[in-house]
């Protein structure tokens, strides 16, 4: 005989189970059934209890281990300053590395070229912040006199009687030679006034002369250098987007050693997070071999 199974969703369908009427012989029979049933409930509330606290245990987890991560820089700086400071611009220039990086997907020639081209414009950007400390040109240029040069010290404001007298040459003048004179002001609002100045530009040569100037910047920014264009192209405006993030506290620096660190370290970590960015994109690749700036 074919046994039928029965679903139980409640305690409330159990106990109406297991109070059904029977016959005295079957009451031992019914209560094994009503223990069955009651225990498969228990264990499928107990399954779904688990897994909904598995599952905010681990969200808890990954918060801790960020607040963690976070605290800890803030309580153990390092002993340089220098070092102190570039965790704060790392920090702050990460996630749109990242983010760019990320973005080139199609192929890993694009990649490559952005981190040859990026890792290049770090390189010079620390070459020209020392030689133009070396030079003392970052120091506060003192604002000039940007009063107009119009020759000769006797010159004098003219008079009101100098303007009327001029006026009234003026008049003279072009009576003289037949010309009509009305004083309407209304009239000279109305006139359409030509000059040879150029018409204000459309929105799409707006664009296209900007796309110009940039392609001119990227080909600057990239002088020298061989690549994929896409790739070139998206560390260009990753560079601009980070760039001030990491010579701002480079100048704010007086202490030679503390500038070392900073371009060292920061140059050498770069170069790591690049690679962490490229595992995540292409897990099990060999990471390549770079020197410690210490030698470490």
């Amino acid at each position: 005989m074919k046994k039928k199974i029965i679903e139980i969703n409640s305690v409330e369908q159990l106990m109406e189970l297991s109070g059904v009427g029977g016959a005295v012989g079957h009451v031992s029979t019914k209560e094994k059934q009503t223990e069955a049933f009651l225990r498969q409930y228990i264990r499928s509330k107990i399954k779904t209890i688990k897994e909904e606290k598995n599952k905010e245990e681990e969200g808890l987890r990954v918060v801790i281990r960020q607040m963690l991560r976070e605290a800890k820089e803030v309580a153990n700086p390092h002993p340089s300053t220098g070092i102190n400071m570039l965790r704060d611009a790392f920090r702050k220039a990460k996630p749109t590395i990242k983010n760019q990086y990320q973005q080139l997907t199609t192929s890993k020639e694009q990649r490559d070229s952005f981190v040859a081209h990026l890792l290049a414009a770090f390189v010079r950007l620390y070459d020209q912040l020392d030689a133009m400390n070396a030079s003392g040109s970052v120091k506060e240029v003192p604002i000039a006199d940007t009063t107009p040069d119009v020759g000769g010290g006797d010159l004098k404001a003219p008079t009101d009687d100098d303007i009327s007298a001029i006026e009234d040459e003026i008049k003279g003048i072009m009576e003289a030679i037949g010309v009509d004179i009305e004083e309407d002001d209304e009239e000279e609002d109305d006139m359409d006034i030509v000059s040879d100045e150029p018409k204000p530009e459309t929105q799409t040569e707006k664009d296209v002369a900007k796309k110009k100037k940039q392609d001119r910047e990227r080909e600057d920014f990239a002088a020298g250098m061989e690549g994929e264009m896409t790739g070139r192209n998206q560390a260009f405006d990753t560079f601009r987007l980070t760039q001030s993030y990491f010579s701002d506290p480079y100048l704010d620096l007086a202490d030679p050693d503390d500038q070392k660190m900073f371009k060292d370290w920061c140059l050498y970590n770069l170069d790591l997070l690049l690679s962490s960015f490229e595992e995540e994109l292409q897990p099990g690749l060999d990471k390549p071999t770079i020197d410690s700036p210490e030698g470490a």
